[in-house]
């Protein structure tokens, strides 16, 4: 579905002033792209942005020119959401929001499609900006594969398997696609709203894919099976991205991980391009972890010369979105007080019980749209209900193995969200935004929203100014700094931008938040109604994956 991309009647880049004010260089078809930890607003101000007279503002103001106000997409950034069947554990929007503010990649992969993955989803964002805007303004590398495309066509099986996923890129085309023409006039460009919280797919579709080269079947079975062994000696699990618990008390000091450090020791042995970038890992990053054996087992690294080995890594990535010739502005929504943050999550949590989380869990698993090795049976949320479901010791009516299923779910959720905020206060290509959380809701988002387009119509050079330019400085005199916990250094924060400023608060903030100890419950409490209503379904569920609904609780 192409469509013409309708550009003002001056040159592109010369919008009025009040569209673009401070803008006097050439502007180039803009995306925004929005993330931020779990629960912190991300979908309410991605709508605000869409809203018609918003999103005609900020096409205007890099020379598109609508022919009415037209309302922004919004293109799902989300590894479960992608997933057909699950709804309640993928916090997927309802139907409402959705017939309010078209959003795509959600609901293009079948449960048990288990080979979708950031290549994919990549191609599928962009295919779907590109549609959005009307034409494809591909000015470089429009591959995602993470692999040449001059393979040998003598491989026969090669060409199998790359049949097989073009014929699953087109079904998923053709669902954007239907979706594009059901929702958007003709001739009318749409502003697309990136938004989502999986790290590995904002990272691809920012800085582009990876060289690394594409794991064959069986090195992607020999990786995850040797990852799972090492994991087991932690007693972790795979998180929504393919990682172990990234925050588990072995982690943070308060126990020994054999592990993680026998998997380190054994992949940083394969050689040194992979030691080099064992080195680079962030923490317990399993997921970067078993891509690196991955690699490593594709060109047999156990038998390869020393010159093959060096020639598996450029360090470079290719294909971002911003080489296709858009404007890319990206923001992290960062919650202010980081201990508020973590009873909204908390919250968040019990709401999901409360709307039903057990119930699909169970009917989603007995009915086969939720396999083991899927993506959603991995995730947070998901992967602590099938273990609370499947637990051999069920009894009715047990209060404290319920809490116990609750604690789990939410200090994973609190880890999934601080992993999140210092993986984006690591990439310096997202400004940070602060997100009131002590306000309203409707307060909190407009003034986020009001952030995000203040920076969306600056010109690019004025936004890079914003997000590159500022470093803190040391200040031992005004009281109205920052003292860091780990010295007595104090921080002035006068100097600094508001993504700087915000950026450093939350890191800051997180030596605090090891007190948090959680476990206070918001709507679920002892004696409630609530707590009633989600023990009896707990116990329905465990039935139905149990025992077909018939099972007979112990006494």
């Amino acid at each position: 579905m192409k469509r013409p991309l309708p550009v003002d009647g001056e040159e592109c880049g010369k919008a009025s002033h009040s569209d673009a004010p401070n803008s006097a260089t050439e502007r180039k078809p803009l995306v925004v792209v929005i993330a931020g930890p779990t629960g912190v607003g991300k979908s309410s101000v991605a709508m605000s942005l869409c809203k018609s007279s918003t999103a005609s503002h900020l096409l205007r103001s890099c020379g598109v020119s609508p022919q009415s106000d037209c309302a922004g997409n919004i293109v799902s950034a989300d590894s479960v959401q992608a997933y057909r069947g699950v709804q309640v554990g993928a916090n997927k929007p309802m139907q409402d929001e959705r017939d309010a503010c078209p959003h795509h990649l959600i609901d293009v992969v079948g449960a048990n499609d288990l080979a979708y993955n950031a290549a994919d989803w990549m191609r599928d964002a962009m295919f779907a900006i590109d549609e959005l805007y009307g034409e494809s303004v591909v000015a470089g590398d429009a591959t995602a594969d993470g692999q040449d495309d001059d393979d040998d066509e003598s491989l026969v099986e090669e060409e199998i398997l790359k049949s097989r996923r073009k014929r699953k890129e087109d079904i998923r085309k053709g669902i954007v696609q239907a979706r594009l023409q059901k929702n958007i006039p003709p001739d009318t460009p749409i502003l697309p709203v990136v938004v989502g919280g999986t790290m590995m797919y904002l990272q691809w579709l920012v800085h582009g894919r990876p060289d690394a080269m594409r794991p064959s079947d069986d090195a992607l079975e020999r990786a995850a099976n040797d990852i799972q062994k090492f994991q087991q000696m932690d007693g972790g699990h795979y998180d929504s991205a393919g990682n172990g618990d990234s925050e588990s008390k072995a982690e943070e000091g308060d126990a020994p991980s054999p592990g993680w450090h026998a998997a380190v020791a054994y992949a940083s042995s394969l050689g040194k391009p992979f030691q080099t970038r064992v080195d680079k890992l962030c923490g317990k990053d399993w997921y970067r972890l078993r891509r690196i054996l991955e690699v490593s087992y594709t060109v047999g690294a156990e038998k390869a010369t020393e010159e093959q080995l060096e020639a598996v890594y450029s360090g470079e990535r290719f294909g971002a979105l911003g080489t296709r010739g858009y404007d890319v502005r990206c923001f992290f929504l960062c919650p202010d007080d980081r201990r508020k943050h973590a009873e909204v999550v908390d919250r968040r949590c019990e709401d999901m019980l409360r709307r039903g989380l057990l119930n699909e869990t169970a009917s989603l698993s007995v009915a086969g749209e939720l396999p083991d090795a899927g993506q959603p049976a991995r995730a947070i949320g998901y992967r602590q209900t099938l273990e609370y479901l499947r637990r051999s010791d069920a009894k009715s009516q047990d209060g404290d193995a319920l809490n116990a299923f609750i604690d789990e779910f939410t200090t994973a959720t609190r880890r999934y969200a601080k992993k999140q905020m210092g993986w984006f206060r690591k990439d310096g290509d997202f400004m940070f935004i602060p997100v009131s959380i002590s306000k309203l809701s409707q307060e909190r988002v407009e003034e986020a929203t009001n952030h995000i387009l203040h920076m969306c119509l600056l010109s690019r050079e004025e936004f890079e100014g914003e997000l590159y330019s500022d470093q803190p400085k040391s200040k031992q005199d005004d009281s109205s700094n920052i003292q860091s916990k780990k010295s007595k250094e104090v921080v002035d924060t006068s100097t600094l931008s508001l993504s700087a400023r915000t950026k450093l608060l939350n890191e800051m903030q997180g030596k605090d938040m090891k007190f948090y100890k959680g476990g206070t419950r918001y709507q679920i409490t002892e004696g409630s109604s609530d707590h009633e209503q989600v023990l009896t379904e707990a116990d329905a569920s465990t039935s139905i994956i149990q025992d077909g609904a018939v099972l007979t609780f112990k006494a």
